[in-house]
């Protein structure tokens, strides 16, 4: 199945998109009693506000609340973007907000971010790079054991842009998550083809 590059998604697409990832990398970190609910109205002491995806999850005997805001921008997002989100984590009483977004961010907008815990994600197609086809076959083959990972690999990728990291960092698909497609791939390879491929996984 053919997936659309992440520029021709909608809006609602997008955000449904981003509902997949959140709850894809809360089940890698096993958190407790977790509910994700996308376009969600929640009410406060001044007004109600729509948010694109709600979270929620229990820590420590408490209810953590996540307000994620899912915007498709051709431009920058700028720190004016970033301070409504937080204004509005402020006014819900939430614990944590994420903005993920099709472009980068300005560097005003990072530092607002970092300064008040709000993670900043640029979301963007994702293109295989651990593992080549096989020359032996045509690569559209679905019975190709070579494009196994590629074939199950999610597609789109996440960065977190407001990490302690001199380039932001790949948080999605995570490693574990690309370590375990590699091992079910090799193991095809070896199954259909007898070949025993070493695997590499320093550069994941």
């Amino acid at each position: 199945m053919e997936h659309k590059q992440i520029c021709d998604l909608t809006p609602t697409e997008f955000e449904k998109y981003c509902c997949e990832f959140l709850a894809g990398f809360a089940e890698k970190e096993k958190l407790q009693d977790f509910k994700i609910t996308h376009n969600k109205i929640l009410k406060a002491s001044d007004g109600r506000y729509q948010i694109d995806v709600y979270a929620e999850f229990t820590a420590m005997g408490a209810i953590f609340k996540v307000l994620c805001e899912c915007k498709k921008y051709k431009n920058r997002v700028n720190r004016d973007k970033v301070a409504i989100l937080h204004r509005k984590l402020e006014s819900i009483g939430a614990q944590k907000g994420i903005l993920i977004s099709t472009s980068d961010f300005q560097s005003g907008a990072v530092e607002y971010g970092k300064a008040h815990g709000i993670t900043l994600i640029k979301a963007t197609d994702y293109e295989f790079e651990y593992l080549s086809h096989s020359s032996s076959q045509p690569q559209n083959d679905d019975n190709d054991p070579f494009l196994y990972a590629e074939k199950h690999m999610p597609p789109y990728v996440a960065f977190d842009c407001t990490a302690d990291t001199e380039e932001p960092l790949k948080i999605y698909p995570t490693r574990d998550m690309i370590k375990e497609l590699l091992i079910k791939q090799n193991q095809k390879i070896k199954e259909v083809m007898g070949i025993d491929i070493p695997l590499d996984f320093s550069e994941i």
